[in-house]
Formats: structure tokens, sequence, C-alpha cells
């Protein structure tokens, strides 16, 4: 049976995925971590990644996956590297051998900048945690791989244009090199973009997780259906376009946001969770109240897959 956990982190993204073989954890996934701290609220169960994994008893992690460097995705790795052993983490990009602190501009307010060289400084934390905590560094390369004898991962890499200039930026920043601003602009900007995409195939079920990538960016590949999305940017007006729920026609679509009435950011958005119902089942983490779903929180989104392709869905 392959278990899938979308963890209410609130606004951010962590997926625990398991292959059980008689009752027990077989092999174990994490995509994402949610943030370092996740502000408790009245009226939400959202809390941060490493709870729910103690919860649940995960104590090994078989692969870490970071899809893209913002802290709603990555900033829960640090305590969960610290508590769980972990053997691999994967992501696009590592900081070099020579990575030092990178220094942030104490003359300009410019929001991109700056929260690129925060998420950079604590992205170098977190892989010195884990090479000290024997943890392996794994680029993600374009590849399917077997991971057992019955579930599957492709692995679907963003635009090279986009990953040659977001390593050349990283790497001259972590050496303190001097960089064009309107570059270092353009690849804080682009870092939704650089999510790397996983699908998971067990029993002839797909699940594809698709990061921040904005559905625009990736509506044009050729991408197979798929039987299980989540979808991109916390289901907000970018996450899903007309033309790119057709071609993946998900009998599941999950989304992982948080309940807050009065956010900024809209999600999940009321028009595109009306377009998924067109197709699919909405399950939400947790969701303010909209036209064609009623408000709510869970502790997360349950999804089973059985042996004989059988899917099986519930709140928790």
């Amino acid at each position: 049976m392959l278990e899938l956990f979308f963890c209410n982190v609130g606004d951010g993204d962590a997926v625990l995925i398991s292959e059980h073989r008689r009752g027990l954890p077989d092999y174990t996934v994490l995509v994402d971590t949610g943030r370092p701290f996740v502000e408790p609220k009245e009226g939400s169960l959202r809390k941060e990644a490493i709870y729910y994994l103690k919860d649940r008893g995960v104590d090994h992690i078989d692969r870490m996956y970071i899809s893209h460097l913002h802290i709603d995705h990555v900033g829960g790795a640090m305590r969960v590297l610290h508590a769980i052993r972990t053997d691999r983490l994967y992501a696009l990009s590592f900081p070099p051998k020579d990575a030092g602190w990178i220094a942030p501009s104490f003359t300009s307010t410019e929001k991109a900048a700056n929260g690129l060289v925060h998420l950079l400084n604590i992205w170098k934390e977190i892989t010195d945690a884990a090479k000290a905590n024997g943890t392996a560094l794994c680029s993600a390369q374009s590849e399917t791989e077997r991971l057992t004898e019955r579930l599957t991962l492709e692995t679907i890499l963003p635009d090279r244009g986009v990953i040659g200039r977001q390593a050349r930026m990283f790497d001259a920043l972590y050496r303190g090199e001097p960089v064009d601003g309107k570059e270092r602009y353009r690849v804080s900007k682009e870092r939704n973009v650089s999510s790397v995409m996983l699908r998971f195939t067990y029993a002839g079920r797909s699940v594809l997780l698709t990061g921040d990538r904005y559905a625009s960016d990736f509506e044009d590949l050729p991408l197979a259906p798929c039987d299980v999305l989540k979808l991109p940017h916390h289901g907000d007006p970018k996450s899903m376009t007309p033309a790119l729920l057709n071609r993946l026609s998900p009998q599941l679509a999950v989304i992982s946001c948080q309940n807050d009435k009065s956010q900024k950011k809209d999600r999940p958005n009321a028009e595109i969770v009306a377009l998924l119902q067109t197709k699919a089942t909405v399950l939400c983490t947790e969701n303010k109240p909209l036209p064609t779903l009623a408000a709510s929180t869970h502790n997360g989104v349950r999804i089973t897959v059985v042996d004989d392709g059988s899917i099986a869905c519930e709140t928790e």
C-alpha cells in the first residue's frame, strides 16, 4: 500500500509518501518541509511538519526532496534532519564547497534581493547540518527511478535556462563575487518556476507533485495524466489553467493552504477551485469559505493506493 499524507503546515507544503508492507513503512519520502515556525491560530490545526512526522511514528526517511528555495517549502528541514535519520537530501543545487556567509544589504530595502540572501544562508545551514548528520546531498536529475519493486519516481526538472541562471547566481553570492542587481532580482523571482516536480507511480496510479511551478510555465510539457495532483502555489490564480487541467485530468486535487479570511494572498482561489471541480474532487489541508467549498481545517489529507490500484481519500 502507498500512503500519501499532505500535512497541514498552513501556507506551505510538506508531503509524506510511504510504501507500507505488512502494515509497516518500508520506504519513506518527504517532499518539502513547510516553514520553520507555524504560528498557532484559533480555528486551525496547522503545525510544523516535524510534529506530523513524530506523531505518525516516522523514525527514518529514505529521501527528502526540496522542490525549491522558499521558506514555506524548505524552512522546516533543519528540525527534521536533526530529529529523524535521513539517508539522502535531493534538491536542484547545493552551496559550493567554498560557500561563505552572505551579508545582506544594509542600504537596500528591496524585498526580493534580501529575501534571496536570507534563504541562501538558511539553505547553507540546512545542508551543513545534513552533512554533519550523515545525510548524502544529491543533485536532482531528470530521470525515472524504481524506488521499490512497486514504486517508481520520475523527476521533472525546470527549464535549463532557469537552472543555469540560478546556479550561476547562487554560486556567485556564496563566493562573495559581484553580481548584477537586475539578474539577481530575476533569479529571485524565478524560484517558483525553478521547482523540481515529482511523479510517483504505484499500482498503475500516478501522483504528480508540482512544487510552486506556475501552471502556465508547464502546461505545454508532454505530461501524462495523473490520478492525484498536488496543486502548485497553494491553489492561487496562477496554479491551474483549463488546458493543463484537461491534460492532467486528475481524480483528486489537493491544495495545501490556510483558512485565514484576511489573507493578502488569494489561496485557494474560488475560481480555481470551481475549475478543478469540473474534473476532480478537491481536498484542502484547510481553507477559507468558498462558494463551492465549505471552510475547513484538518491535520492533513490522507490518500491511499492499495495494491489493486484502488484509491481512498480522507481528511484527518
